[in-house]
């Protein structure tokens, strides 16, 4: 089975997420079999500098909501980061 991860961010206040994908780029992170990606949890602080393309949407914050969606092999993961109050310098490593 093929896995296709999807960040959208949630800004704060807002109604609808954020969608960075393009026809070029649907996921941001593609992963088979025989590899190995996280999918963050609910509660876990992600963060997510962008790329140098159309993609190039930063998102920092929380995971809100995951979302699996099983289509003939594939498994596409919506992973919902909203944007919280927090001091990401105590929270990075």
């Amino acid at each position: 089975m093929k896995y296709g991860i999807d960040f959208r961010y949630l800004p704060k206040g807002a109604d609808h997420t954020i969608d960075n994908s393009s026809y070029a780029h649907p996921v941001d992170v593609e992963a088979d079999d025989t590899q190995f990606a996280l999918i963050p949890n609910v509660g876990d602080y992600v963060e997510w500098k962008g790329q140098e393309d159309l993609r190039n949407i930063p998102i920092q914050g929380q995971v809100r909501t995951r979302f699996f969606n099983y289509v003939l092999g594939y498994c596409y993961v919506t992973v919902v980061v909203e944007e919280v109050d927090a001091d990401w310098d105590k929270i990075r490593p």
